[in-house]
């Protein structure tokens, strides 16, 4: 039997053209990302067990601890814009040695809002505490763009509920 809670015809999920990504640093104007090729980012709670005299069965969990992961790929132009916006903030906080400006000491937010069309509702994750960690460029012969993945090691990651709660791992 179909589920009528949730209808597909004529419905929309959220895609690909229905994100919007902004890059908020501080000291600077938020950035509205639009070359980009593509956003990844995962959390994960490490536990261990306690099996006390189980016989070995596990009895209990850990409150564990959570690490996040992300990147984000960027056209050569966005990256560009991207890491001037930074070199100007870290500029700010003194992060200049000579003259290299140290863009992986400023640390920024990453919000990322999916609107599927005809609908209100905005679904948003919030990466906090990203910071530039690594890049990883693969230049190829043929037409594409250069695109470049930027590592941005976040501290923290929410998905706000339609509620207005922001759900994070523990």
């Amino acid at each position: 039997m179909p589920n009528q809670n949730f209808p597909t015809v004529n419905g929309h999920e959220c895609s690909w053209s229905d994100i919007t990504i902004d890059v908020g640093i501080p000291g600077a104007e938020n950035i509205k990302v639009v070359d980009c090729e593509g956003i990844k980012h995962s959390g994960k709670v490490e536990r261990a067990v306690s099996r006390g005299t189980s016989g070995g069965r596990p009895m209990k969990k850990t409150a564990g601890s959570v690490t996040y992961e992300a990147s984000i790929t960027l056209t050569r132009s966005g990256l560009i814009a991207l890491i001037t916006a930074l070199a100007e903030a870290a500029r700010a906080i003194g992060a200049v040695r000579g003259n290299e400006v140290i863009i992986s000491a400023v640390q920024f937010t990453v919000l990322v809002q999916h609107t599927p069309l005809g609908d209100t509702a905005v679904y948003a994750t919030k990466l906090e505490g990203c910071s530039l960690d690594e890049d990883s460029e693969d230049n190829k012969q043929g037409n594409d763009a250069d695109v470049i993945e930027v590592t941005l090691g976040p501290t923290s990651r929410k998905r706000k509920l339609p509620n207005g709660d922001w759900a994070v791992l523990r």
